[in-house]
C-alpha cells in the first residue's frame, strides 16, 4: 500500500523547527526593543540557543529524509512541483544558514555563546566587531526572508489543503484530512 503521509518523525521535526523558527524570531524582535541588562543579555543567549537547536535539528531532518522513502507525490502541474521543490530547498538552506551566520557573527563581536546555559561553544576566530556587525546585518535580513519563506510555504500548503482539496497539509498533520489514496495512485 502506499504511503500518503509523511512519518511521525518528519511530523515531529517539521512542527518543532517551526515552533523554534517562530520563537527565535519573536525573540529577536522584542529583544531589539528592551533596554540593555541582564534580561536583554539572557534573551540573546535564548535566541542563540533556540537557533542553534534550529540548526541541529534541521541537519537531523535532512538527514532522516535521505535515509527514509517520502510519500507517494500529491498530483500537480509541473511548474508547481518545481516551485515546491524550489521552496523547500530554499527553506533548508535558510534554516542552515541563519544559525551559522548568527553563530559566526556572535564570535566575530566577541560574544560568548553557551547553549541554554549548558554548553559553551568556543569561538575559533579573531574579535572583528565591524565585520561581525556586518554578519548581524545579514543575519537579520536572512531571519526576514525565512520568515517571508515560512509564510508562503504555509500559505501554500493552506491553499492545497482548503482550496484546492488535494490533501497536501494532511500529510504533515496527524488530524486533518491527507490525500485520498486514489490521488496517490
Amino acid at each position: 500500500m502506499t504511503r500518503l503521509r509523511h512519518d511521525p518523525l518528519t511530523q515531529s521535526l517539521h512542527w518543532i523547527i517551526a515552533l523554534a523558527v517562530i520563537v527565535a524570531y519573536a525573540i529577536g524582535l522584542v529583544r531589539e526593543e528592551l533596554p540593555k541588562g541582564d534580561f536583554r543579555a539572557w534573551l540573546l543567549g535564548l535566541h542563540m540557543s533556540i537557533g542553534m537547536l534550529v540548526g541541529g535539528l534541521t541537519v537531523v531532518r535532512i538527514a532522516w529524509r535521505l535515509a527514509t522513502p517520502a510519500p507517494a507525490e500529491v498530483p500537480m502541474a509541473p511548474p508547481v512541483r518545481l516551485a515546491a521543490k524550489a521552496g523547500h530547498l530554499a527553506l533548508y538552506v535558510a534554516l542552515l544558514a541563519l544559525p551559522v551566520i548568527g553563530l559566526l557573527a556572535a564570535w566575530i563581536k566577541g560574544r560568548n555563546v553557551v547553549l541554554f546555559d549548558l554548553v559553551p561553544l568556543p569561538s575559533p576566530l579573531a574579535v572583528d566587531k565591524p565585520f561581525g556587525e556586518r554578519l548581524e546585518g545579514i543575519h537579520e535580513l536572512a531571519g526576514h526572508a525565512t520568515m517571508i519563506l515560512a509564510g508562503l510555504h504555509a500559505a501554500a500548503a493552506i491553499g492545497h489543503q482548503w482550496i484546492l482539496r488535494d490533501g497536501t497539509l494532511g500529510r504533515m498533520l496527524p488530524f486533518v484530512s491527507g490525500p485520498r489514496s486514489s490521488a496517490a495512485e
